[in-house]
């Protein structure tokens, strides 16, 4: 397993919602097409995982309003051997423009105002921008927590809507790109949780963890079969650390998960639902 670069789409002003999350899928199809023979490259890591993930939740996931991708990138002394041209081309081509360190891209993507972040998660330089082989102004911001992703990704077939056609006949009616597995997507989502502390991160994490199918007991499996990698940390202590915030009652993280698990829909009460997110968290814990 190599250690990898995350992009990241947040659509500019926008709320997590269905219609947003919509937008975000059809954003990541357009980059996709940018890509060409180079979309299988990355995997998809971020918050259009759950409805994937967790397909008969009692209600549909919240959405999301960003798209992150995972591309691999290899150790320092085998990184020459990459080229991620493509990348710049694809950024250029769809009118990107890079701040000052090159490690982040805005841009316009259909009606969708998105910004491309890159991430890597390797062992040298912690915490500063690598340049990409094979470009000249693009750069990874190098974090900790992604690699886990490149585990057994799943192929999942997305349709191309409409409006891409309209714009572009001779795109496809369907596309097949990579995205997380289960383990995969806790390890990230809990990783994430930790080093930002977002209130959507422990969302995602608790409805992932509680919805997909078999529930607490199968996630824990999925997240303890995740093989690690010689160049990475120990992620199963940071997992649990950032499960235990849902596991205790005093725990204001319940509260936040609660919150949003009512504003998605879901027909139980606070109390029903307070208990029920400590009770899974207790569950994947034991049996992690």
């Amino acid at each position: 397993m190599r250690p990898s670069i995350s992009a990241r789409f947040p659509l500019d002003s926008d709320e997590r919602s269905r219609p947003a999350r919509a937008r975000a899928e059809e954003a990541l199809i357009r980059f996709a097409l940018l890509a060409g023979r180079h979309a299988t490259d990355f995997i998809v890591i971020g918050g259009l995982n759950p409805d994937f993930l967790a397909p008969t939740a009692p209600h549909p996931h919240l959405g999301t309003t960003d798209v992150d991708l995972l591309f691999e990138l290899g150790v320092f002394y085998d990184r020459d051997d990459l080229d991620f041209g493509w990348l710049e081309r694809a950024l250029d081509v769809g009118g990107f423009q890079a701040n000052a360190t090159g490690w982040q891209w805005t841009g316009v993507l259909g009606d969708a105002h998105v910004r491309l972040d890159l991430v890597c998660d390797v062992s040298d330089t912690p915490g500063l921008p690598i340049e990409l082989p094979g470009t000249a102004r693009a750069a990874a911001k190098n974090m900790r927590g992604p690699a886990a992703v490149t585990s057994a990704p799943v192929l999942r077939v997305l349709r191309v809507p409409d409006a891409v056609h309209a714009e572009v006949p001779d795109a496809p009616t369907e596309l097949s790109l990579r995205f997380a597995s289960l383990g995969g997507y806790l390890v990230a989502k809990s990783t994430a949780l930790l080093s930002r502390g977002l209130q959507k991160d422990a969302y995602d994490l608790a409805f992932v963890m509680m919805y997909s199918p078999g529930g607490p007991r199968a996630a824990a499996d999925a997240v303890a079969a995740v093989p690690l990698s010689p160049l990475q940390d120990p992620f199963i202590p940071h997992v649990r650390t950032a499960v235990e915030r849902l596991a205790d009652p005093r725990s204001e993280w319940v509260d936040v998960v609660v919150r949003q698990l009512l504003r998605a829909g879901d027909e139980a009460d606070a109390e029903q639902l307070t208990a029920d997110v400590i009770t899974s968290a207790q569950l994947f814990l034991k049996t992690l």
